[in-house]
């Protein structure tokens, strides 16, 4: 029997109001997210770990660099059991995140600018 399984989505931040961050998952388009971990943990350019609509993690780029890895070889073996292209799925998991990354560093870059 297969089970569907819900995870995680790789985000970033772009604002925080009142226990409310506003992220960004690669899309360009802002949705709020409740704030499941210390608001304190978290501000623009943050990368987080959204489940459900809830923050449920701060990560650093190199644990989140190090988890693509893991994703690609899960999209490929999904990939290869429904018929489809593994390379295909696996650039797909790398241009996903690379927009996360590809944001935060942005924002970073915004953020040391306006110091």
């Amino acid at each position: 029997m297969f089970r569907a399984m819900c995870w995680a989505v790789p985000a970033v931040v772009r604002r925080v109001e009142g226990g409310v961050a506003y992220v960004d998952v690669g899309d360009g388009i802002e949705r709020p997210a409740l704030l499941g971990i210390d608001e304190g943990e978290v501000g623009a350019g943050d990368i987080v770990m959204v489940h459900a609509g809830v923050i449920i993690a701060r990560v650093d780029l190199s644990a989140l660099r190090e988890s693509i890895e893991a994703w690609k070889q899960m999209a490929v073996e999904l990939a290869a059991r429904a018929g489809e292209d593994p390379e295909a799925a696996a650039k797909e998991i790398e241009k996903e995140v690379g927009r996360v990354l590809k944001i935060a560093e942005e924002l970073r870059a915004g953020a040391r600018a306006a110091t």
